[in-house]
């Protein structure tokens, strides 16, 4: 991490101790929290005590290998006669003191909960253990308690017939409950299509397996959806933050070791309408290939009024953005998050991040609690300063260059003296294959100081002259200042050879894929041009060798940038895709229409 970054710190940072077993070393993990609407947050875990088990069954070995469970994991996964295992659940209005609400058997509970302010509870979970004793169950199932989590009556489960991982629930402030989860490929276990959680179909991959999606409800008891979100990245441990306009804001963090990525899904008409997936710059890992979790993305996050982005990750430090999370600037003066955190912004203000002392472990191999990090934020960080980039017209304002204007500002503000890189890089490789060159590595980089207005001007004159119309490339703009985060800007793929506004032919002579094409006004100033050149054709040779060819032809088609000299020859272009040299010798058609 750069000193040079802009420093975070919290403020009224303390860390409590929520829950600590009475029995020591004890074994308490997954917490997460939830609202209740009145003001109280609900927290809820899970506990594993040293007693008689009189419901103990014991569990097949092909459950613990459908399930993937390593050794000492059996009697945690799924039971043992001397465990016993409960979801407990506590409530707290200050998150200082805690009031232990109900406890049930972990079987009945739930991992993620629903509060409303009569206190009722509606717990969602993926049961670990189906009626075959083979695998999970296929299905989501809804429970409900009117005595803080002690007794439950079922509800009609969810997305029967599928193998979903659910995540966690948030609330929007029109009260929608959101629910974030996954569908882990196709159901699974013995004498099923997938016969372990973690089966590969041929050519498959987590990234492909695994389908992220959300669930939307008023009442907890309907839902809506399944919603897809961040396609392709593999995320079943993300987070959503919902934005000032009422837009969601999804982040999937390294976690897991998938990538990272945001994305904004727009709420219209009743329906839900996905963004692009965006990149995340400062906090995600330096090389994903090496080390895909070597950053520190978050893995649960909330919005601040103002807007300002607050994450945790597991063991990793806590971290801010205010550009909706592109960069992530880690927090100084906190220890590293608790293990699986969940945060929730308190009745208050405060921010409340909890999790539990450990990691994943069996039982009795570390000393479990459950804990919270309470503390707050001040927003003292300048807006992230911004790019825009545009392609320029000429002066008659009819035909666009391969000139380039980029504007940096800070919070709308112009910021002038700042040094910007514009980077260049054709799409097609000589070869005709397509470029896999990052514009980081762009052989042609230009470099502009931005004026008073913030504006920075190149002329990618090494495009100039080129009559290759397949030529494309993509322009884009960074900012990389010695102090502060680097910025980056759009990226345009661009055309080199572009049509002029009211010019049906404005190029005298182009390229398309080695056809040479003639506009009409050479030939007419050159009667018998296209056939005289066309006799040469097809030629693999780029030399010029057209006896007859007048010299102000020529000229002409040098203009044109078909031909260009080298050593002392004129010689034909190279173009994209081209199977000759010069392919063929066509009549240019009048094809651009644009006023």
């Amino acid at each position: 991490m750069s000193s040079a970054l802009p420093v975070v710190r919290p403020s009224h940072h303390r860390r409590v101790e929520v829950y600590a077993p009475a029995v020591r070393p004890g074994f308490t993990a997954w917490v997460t929290a939830f609202e209740y609407g009145d003001g109280s947050i609900g927290v809820s875990f899970k506990e594993t005590t040293q007693a008689g088990n009189p419901t103990y069954e014991r569990p097949t070995l092909e459950m613990g290998e459908a399930a993937g469970s390593p050794v000492s994991y059996g009697a945690i996964d799924f039971a043992s006669p001397l465990l016993v295992s409960e979801r407990v659940y506590l409530r707290t209005t200050d998150g200082e003191r805690y009031i232990e609400t109900g406890r049930c058997p972990i079987e009945e509970g739930a991992f993620t909960n629903i509060g409303f302010p009569d206190g009722r509870i509606i717990g969602l979970e993926v049961r670990r253990v189906n009626d075959a004793r083979t695998g999970w169950c296929d299905e989501i199932d809804v429970r409900e308690s009117t005595d803080g989590g002690s007794t439950w009556t079922v509800l009609p489960p969810l997305l029967a017939g599928t193998s979903c991982y659910v995540w966690r629930v948030r609330r929007l402030r029109d009260g929608t409950i959101v629910v974030l989860a996954s569908l882990y490929g196709t159901p699974w276990g013995v004498d099923r299509e997938r016969t372990t959680r973690n089966t590969m179909f041929p050519g498959e991959t987590y990234l492909s397996k695994i389908q992220t999606f959300f669930l939307t409800s008023s009442d907890g008891r309907t839902y809506s959806g399944p919603h897809y979100v961040l396609p392709g990245i593999g995320a079943h441990e993300y987070d959503m933050v919902e934005r000032p306009d009422g837009s969601l804001l999804f982040i999937a963090g390294d976690v897991q070791a998938t990538p990272v990525a945001r994305q904004v899904v727009e709420r219209r008409d009743g329906a839900w309408i996905n963004g692009s997936m965006l990149a995340i710059a400062l906090g995600a890992p330096a090389d994903p290939s090496a080390n895909p979790q070597g950053g520190w993305v978050p893995e649960t996050v909330v919005a601040r009024a103002d807007g300002l982005l607050v994450g945790a990750r597991r063991n990793k430090p806590y971290s801010v953005s205010n550009d909706d999370g592109r960069n992530w600037l880690p927090v100084e003066g906190m220890p590293p998050s608790l293990y699986q955190p969940f945060l929730i912004t308190m009745p208050d203000g405060t921010l409340a991040n909890f999790g539990h002392v450990g990691s994943d472990s069996p039982f009795g191999h570390q000393d479990m609690t459950i804990g919270v990090d309470l503390f707050d934020i001040e927003n003292t960080l300048l807006p992230s300063p911004r790019l825009t980039l545009r392609r320029l017209l000429d002066d008659a304002g009819d035909q666009y260059l391969n000139r380039f204007a980029a504007r940096l500002t800070v919070g709308g503000e112009p910021l002038a003296g700042a040094e910007l890189t514009f980077r260049f890089v054709e799409v097609w490789n000589p070869d005709g294959s397509f470029t896999t060159c990052p514009q980081s590595e762009a052989p042609y980089q230009l470099t502009a100081v931005t004026d008073r207005d913030g504006t920075a001007v190149v002329h990618a004159a090494a495009f100039d002259g080129r009559g290759d119309i397949n030529l494309y490339y993509n322009a884009d703009v960074v900012y990389r200042p010695s102090t502060g985060i680097p910025v980056d800007g759009p990226m345009m793929v661009t055309i080199a050879l572009t049509p002029r506004r009211g010019d049906d032919q404005p190029h005298e002579a182009y390229f398309m894929e080695g056809t040479l094409y003639i506009a009409d006004r050479l030939e007419a100033d050159h009667p018998g041009l296209i056939a005289l050149l066309g006799a040469t054709a097809p030629q693999d040779d780029p030399g010029l060798d057209v006896p007859g060819l007048p010299p102000g032809a020529l000229a002409r088609l040098a203009a044109a940038g078909v031909v260009e000299q080298a050593d002392g020859a004129w010689r034909w272009i190279s173009s994209v895709h081209a199977p000759h040299t010069l392919a063929a010798v066509r009549p240019m058609p009048h094809d651009d229409q644009y006023v």
